[in-house]
């Protein structure tokens, strides 16, 4: 990577805190079970707690972004990741499901306002043409944390109980905000920013973005459910151990991580978004299904395939904001978080249908549905006659 970077320091402490964000995100699912145990509750718990930090990682997405463009992505990382990363150590001393359900929505809250100025400034500390790996290797991290948070978390907490394993995470989070506090180098071009309303609606009403955003949501519906859901999964139908199933739901996270770098390599060289999001779309559609088969071996294939949609797909995504036409650079942040925003905000109804659909009909039947469901959230690519073919930032 150092060849392709112009400052290895910031780029380094970017990715570490995209690590440790992606821990966070993922270490309740983790542990969820040792929480149900001790608070007397099932799967509508996690599905409660999960829908609180998409509706609220997904409503702040756009606050944030105009936040980065008024002080800087720099700063507003900040911010957000110590906002996370106090709830996540606050989730550690709660004392009932409601605690948790709030202090999720604190965790998205701040974590809507980091990952947008994260994917701008991992960007600029890239030599020019190497965007897409930028964003690919943004998104490595997330997949390295998930893996961390889904296995090692589960087995972390089985050894010191969930309570220290998720204060220990938000500890770490608090860690890599004074990182990029020191080695990030602050924003200068934010200082005369101004919102400028008609800029603004160029980027809501930007019908790339929006198809940009709903195709986002597709791939959210499965990867949100099997990354959230699948630990528990394996430990309430297959009744394997904590450690095992989050062992396996991992497999989502490493296939991702295996291929991400790769997939902004090719979006740098190919650039068809269209072609290339729709590729990873019925891979998702596939991957989520197969976990219907009820195995082991099925909920493994089916961590492969919807990693390895995740890593093609959001790389992509991300990367094909930049061909978003006349939009200027100082809402560049504001326009990967639009994009964010619907697709995250959009995502607290999967978790609540998938927990409620469960207890109501079982899991396989729950899994061939959000099978169908992400194949859905295609249908408005399809319909894209032209896709912009020149980045906005020239």
């Amino acid at each position: 990577m150092h060849g392709s970077t112009v400052n290895p320091g910031a780029a380094a402490s970017l990715i570490l805190n995209r690590i440790v964000y992606a821990v966070n995100w993922f270490s309740l699912a983790a542990v969820f079970s040792l929480i149900a145990s001790e608070f007397n509750q099932n799967i509508s718990g996690l599905g409660l707690a999960t829908a609180a930090f998409y509706v609220s990682i997904g409503i702040f997405q756009v606050p944030g972004g105009i936040l980065a463009a008024s002080i800087g992505p720099r700063l507003t990382a900040i911010c957000g990741t110590i906002v996370a990363s106090l709830s996540v150590l606050l989730t550690g001393f709660a004392h009932s499901l409601v605690e948790i359900v709030v202090l999720r929505f604190f965790v998205g809250l701040g974590m809507a306002f980091v990952f947008s100025p994260g994917v701008i400034l991992i960007t600029r500390f890239l030599r020019k043409g190497s965007q897409g790996l930028g964003v690919g290797l943004y998104n490595s991290a997330f997949y390295i944390g998930s893996a961390a948070g889904l296995s090692g978390w589960s087995i972390f907490a089985s050894l010191v109980g969930w309570r220290a394993s998720l204060i220990a995470g938000g500890l770490l989070g608090l860690f890599t905000s004074v990182l990029i506090l020191i080695s990030v180098p602050k924003d200068t071009w934010h200082s005369n920013f101004k919102v400028d309303f008609l800029q603004l609606k160029r980027v809501l009403s930007n019908k790339w973005l929006i198809t940009l955003s709903v195709t986002l949501l597709g791939l959210g519906v499965g990867n949100t459910v099997v990354g959230n859901f699948m630990p528990y999964y394996l430990e309430d139908a297959i009744h394997i151990s904590a450690g095992e199933a989050g062992t396996i739901a991992s497999t989502t996270s490493l296939s991702a991580l295996a291929t991400a770098p790769f997939w902004g390599k090719l979006f740098d060289k190919v650039s068809d978004a269209k072609q290339l999001l729709l590729a990873s779309g019925v891979l998702m559609a596939i991957g989520v299904g197969i976990a219907s088969l009820g195995t082991i071996y099925s909920a493994v294939l089916s961590g492969v395939l919807v990693g390895l949609a995740a890593g093609s797909g959001y790389t992509f995504g991300y990367s094909a904001v930049r061909v978003a036409k006349g939009i200027d650079r100082e809402y560049e942040t504001l326009a990967v978080s639009w994009v964010n925003s619907i697709s995250l905000l959009g995502n607290f109804v999967p978790p609540l249908c998938f927990s409620y659909m469960v207890i109501q009909c079982g899991y396989s039947f729950s899994w061939l549905f959000l099978a169908v469901l992400t194949s859905a959230f295609m249908i408005p690519l399809l319909l894209v006659c032209a896709v912009p073919s020149s980045p906005y930032r020239e």
